[in-house]
């Protein structure tokens, strides 16, 4: 038996998308992997915008794909977090549920780039930066310092600035704003 690796994952996760045809975009660690600095990741992170009333149909597409998910449990952990998993093998795939005025605008922003001889939304370094400091882990800051460094004189810093206050006025917690004022001063000396 030939064991799965994560291209042919990346591959069929990306067929299910195309096939459903409801916006995407990839982010995580392929996304920094492209975007950011090379790291090792077994998973795909994904923003989904999808109807509530969809959401089962594309869960019972991706079983009869082939995909491994617990319907019960993946319809309740939506309830709960808005996101939702499902599998092959070793590998797994994270949705998020798009609910958010940031999060649609990283869907107009995205870009359609090749992976793995697939063409698969991404989105841009700054929307990639915002979402990695808002997760805030030391991980994602470091996701976040890579791109940072990478883009460093093509990056939209006043576009980045508006949605990191936005962010953190709407929480009501500056921590966003004041991890970019962070993430900026480490990388500009």
């Amino acid at each position: 038996m030939t064991k799965q690796t994560l291209d042919q994952f990346y591959g069929q996760a990306i067929e299910l998308l195309d096939k459903l045809k409801y916006p995407y975009v990839i982010i995580g660690g392929l996304a920094v992997s492209l975007i950011g600095e090379p790291r090792m990741t077994l998973d795909i992170d994904f923003i989904l915008s999808i109807p509530e009333k969809d959401i089962h149909n594309f869960l019972e597409t991706a079983i009869k794909r082939g995909f491994g998910l617990n319907m019960k449990k993946e319809l309740q952990r939506i309830k709960q977090t808005g996101t939702f998993r499902f599998s092959m093998g070793i590998f797994h795939a994270d949705v998020i549920l798009a609910s958010s005025e940031f999060e649609s605008s990283v869907f107009k922003r995205r870009k359609k780039i090749k992976l793995a001889g697939k063409k698969t939304y991404f989105p841009s370094p700054e929307d990639l930066i915002i979402l990695k400091i808002v997760a805030g882990r030391e991980k994602d800051m470091l996701d976040a310092k890579s791109i940072l460094i990478r883009h460093k004189n093509k990056l939209d810093r006043k576009y980045m600035e508006k949605w990191a206050q936005r962010i953190s006025d709407e929480a009501q917690d500056m921590s966003v704003w004041n991890r970019l004022l962070r993430l900026s001063t480490e990388t500009d000396s």
